[in-house]
C-alpha cells in the first residue's frame, strides 16, 4: 500500500521535470557522470524558461540566490551555470569538485533515502537491518547528510524535499535503531544537525507533522 506523501510544488516540478535521471544511479559509472546529466537536463529547463529549473537555480546557485523568474531569464545563463547550480543543490561550493567523484554511489545508501521519502518503513526497516552501516552512513556528495538529515527536509537536493506522512514512524525507527542525532551536515556556510534544521523547515509544518517530529528529537 502506498504511502501518503506531501510534496511541494516546487518539489514536484523539478522532479516531474528530471523523471527518472534522479533514481538512474545505475545507469552511470560514477557520482561525475550522474551529475553531469542532471545539469546538462538543467541546461535544456533553462533554454526552455522552465519554471521549476529557474526557480531550482534560483535556491541554490551562489550567484543567482533570491532572483525571480524574469531576472534570471535576462541573466543569460549558460550550461557552466547549470553546472555551478547543481553542484550548490549537491553541497559543494564548486563544479570542479564534482569532477572528483570518480567513484560509484553507494547504492543501498541512496535507495534507504528513496524508501523513507517513499514512506515505505517495512522495507526501510528490513534494509537496515540486512546493513546496519547503512543506518549512520553519510551521502556521497558534498553535504554529508545523513538519513535523519533527508528526514527533516532542509538543505538537501530540492527533489528530495518531499514529507511522508508517516515520517514520525520512520524517524522514530531510526532512533530506536542507534542513529547518531548529532551527526551534522555541511549546509548554509556551517554545520549543523538534524535537530536544527527541522526548526527552519517548512515542509515539515506544511505536512502536519512537525510537532510529533520536535518530540522525537526533543526540540
Amino acid at each position: 500500500m502506498s504511502q501518503k506523501i506531501y510534496i511541494p510544488e516546487s518539489v514536484r516540478a523539478v522532479s516531474d521535470f528530471y523523471g527518472d535521471l534522479l533514481y538512474d544511479i545505475d545507469q552511470f559509472e560514477n557520482i561525475k557522470d550522474h551529475l553531469e546529466a542532471i545539469a546538462a537536463r538543467m541546461w535544456e529547463g533553462v533554454q526552455q524558461k522552465h519554471d521549476g529549473v529557474l526557480n531550482e537555480i534560483s535556491n541554490y546557485h551562489w550567484k543567482h540566490l533570491g532572483k525571480d523568474k524574469a531576472t534570471l531569464v535576462e541573466e543569460d545563463l549558460d550550461h557552466e551555470d547549470c553546472r555551478q547550480a547543481i553542484a550548490n543543490e549537491f553541497g559543494f561550493r564548486r563544479w570542479s569538485e564534482v569532477l572528483h567523484l570518480n567513484r560509484p554511489y553507494n547504492g543501498d545508501f541512496e535507495r534507504a533515502i528513496n524508501l523513507m521519502l517513499a514512506g515505505e518503513l517495512k522495507e526501510l526497516d528490513i534494509l537496515l537491518t540486512a546493513n546496519d552501516k547503512l543506518l549512520n552512513s553519510k551521502s556521497d556528495y558534498g553535504h554529508k547528510a545523513t538519513l535523519l538529515h533527508y528526514a527533516v527536509s532542509n538543505g538537501v537536493e530540492l527533489w528530495r524535499q518531499r514529507v511522508p506522512l508517516n515520517l514520525p514512524e520512520i524517524v522514530e525507527l531510526l532512533i530506536q535503531k542507534g542513529i547518531n542525532t548529532r551527526a551534522k551536515m555541511k549546509v548554509y556556510n556551517g554545520e549543523y544537525a538534524a535537530a536544527e534544521l527541522l526548526l527552519s523547515s517548512a515542509h515539515p509544518l506544511e505536512a502536519g507533522v512537525l510537532p510529533e517530529l520536535r518530540k522525537l528529537f526533543q526540540v
